[in-house]
């Protein structure tokens, strides 16, 4: 087990180190926003990204997901590989400029139905672009991790998260909110420009295709990438609405404060769910018929996930306020509670993950939209229910109830298709994590402040000594003794 846990940390590593800087850099223009337009000026930028967003997954079909899986599949079919690449890159350009023209003709009404009046038209039409650079971006990257090309991939994210997001924080400060558009088409297009650059340089041989191969392996891809595309492109229209209802029933400001709070919440899961996932889904594929292996892959996947993550879920459980303030402002304070039911959602996000990637390797492809649908749907009903019902403070509670069914839904699904069983060293896990969250939740409500910080710093140092002994076992790695002889070996 050791060198899967290996494997993964290599790759998790590898694509991590870009999550962790996207993430950085996302961090702090969200912060640059909420100083120089303030809650409301997030909130606009909220509305903006869920709408491009939704729109770029409209084009994709899911194709850059079946895409890799069918690649991993051909990788020593070198046409069958290559036709693949054709007809993704064809499909997706078409595709993605088909929408951005519809999108822009269309440009007042879309801007009526999101914000209430035309005036925002324009940056509609700015929209369209970055959803057409977006769409290829995600075209390109899709070959490079087809192709295993990891190194390469997060090269070309990292150039582009540096040189987009630099130009964005000079622009902040001499701009409002309008040119937020701006800043979404100038990401784009430095996102897509290293990608096709080094996908480019790896000088693909593309051999002339027959017409009717072509759309055969069109609707291969399509098998899968329409389950992947469906459930994506519904996740990303009920984040529209949700955006659009919480304005329209609370205010904009109370829509900065959940984005605020939604992106806090996601901030290390998301660095390991993007990062395990380039790795987890072509391995999974090539698993998928024995049983045996499946439940391992599944199990070291989740195992390996909340043990790294426990420290910080925990930690952002219990700080969530000073994170508030330190990345945005004391105004984002009362999103607090919301970060807080979000982190218990997040904890069974971790288990949903690889259940889900491995009904979609199964090629149970309605099973997992269905779960996906159900989940978008549940968690949009509890956030009009809630909010009817309680308010503002009721938010949250939906992120946390509506993980907590699709959770239990995959993994039902998952006994039953691949025979899914859960290890004795994942229940332990589980046990632990369960008791340290316990802890948290009591400390909060019956402790003071002060002394809540205080015992929760001892939790978070608790959970930090388990989930650092246990990696330490699982790697057969003795990472103390490897850090002081490389210490030793420099001088």
């Amino acid at each position: 087990m050791s060198n899967s846990y290996k494997n993964i940390l290599k790759t998790t590593g590898v694509v991590g180190a870009v999550q962790v800087v996207r993430l950085l850099f996302g961090l702090i223009r969200n912060k640059l926003i909420a100083l120089y337009f303030g809650t409301a000026g997030l909130g606009v930028w909220s509305l903006y990204l869920a709408f491009t967003e939704m729109l770029q997954s409209a084009t994709s079909l899911g194709l850059e997901k079946s895409a890799v899986k069918q690649m991993a599949e051909t990788r020593d079919d070198l046409y069958q590989r290559n036709l693949t690449i054709q007809v993704v890159l064809f499909s997706l350009t078409v595709l993605s400029l088909f929408i951005s023209i519809v999108v822009a003709c269309f440009a007042s009404e879309f801007s009526e139905q999101i914000f209430g009046h035309a005036d925002f038209k324009i940056g509609v039409w700015v929209c369209c672009g970055a959803i057409l650079f977006n769409s290829l971006a995600v075209a390109y990257r899709s070959i490079l991790n087809g192709l295993n090309e990891i190194k390469l991939l997060a090269v070309s994210q990292l150039i582009g998260i540096l040189i987009g997001s630099c130009i964005v924080f000079l622009l902040i400060p001499f701009t409002d909110s309008s040119a937020i558009p701006y800043y979404l088409l100038i990401i784009a297009i430095t996102g897509f420009l290293p990608t096709f650059y080094y996908v480019y340089k790896l000088r693909l041989s593309f051999e002339k295709v027959v017409l009717s191969e072509a759309f055969k392996s069109l609707s291969t891809l399509m098998r899968v990438g329409l389950a992947f595309w469906v459930s994506a492109m519904y996740l990303t229209f009920i984040t529209f609405m949700t955006n659009i209802y919480l304005k329209e029933h609370l205010n904009i400001e109370a829509l900065g404060l959940y984005q605020a709070s939604w992106t806090i919440s996601n901030l290390y899961v998301g660095i390991i769910l993007s990062s395990m996932g380039v790795a987890f889904f072509p391995k999974i594929c090539k698993v998928i018929e024995d049983k045996h292996e499946t439940s391992k892959a599944i199990n070291e996947q989740i195992e390996f996930g909340l043990l790294v993550s426990l420290p910080f879920i925990i930690g952002i459980y219990i700080f969530a306020p000073l994170m508030l303030v330190i990345l945005y402002s004391s105004d984002f304070v009362e999103g607090a509670a919301i970060i807080r039911w979000q982190m218990l959602g997040v904890a069974i996000r971790l288990f949903g993950f690889p259940f889900g990637y491995a009904l979609m390797a199964k090629g149970k492809a309605l099973q997992y939209s269905i779960a996906q649908f159900l989940f978008s749907t549940i968690n949009y009903a509890l956030i009009v229910i809630l909010v009817i019902n309680i308010g503002f403070d009721g938010l949250g509670i939906n992120y946390f109830l509506a993980y907590l069914v699709y959770g239990l839904m995959v993994g039902f699904l998952c006994y039953k298709t691949v025979g899914y069983y859960i290890s004795p060293f994942l229940l332990k896990i589980v046990g632990v994590y369960a008791l340290l969250l316990i802890a948290s939740y009591a400390s909060l409500h019956l402790m003071q402040t002060v002394i809540f910080y205080i015992v929760g710093s001892c939790i978070i140092l608790l959970s930090c000594v388990y989930s650092f002994y246990q990696l330490n076992q699982k790697l057969d790695l003795n990472i103390l003794n490897y850090i002081k002889s490389k210490i030793s070996n420099e001088h």
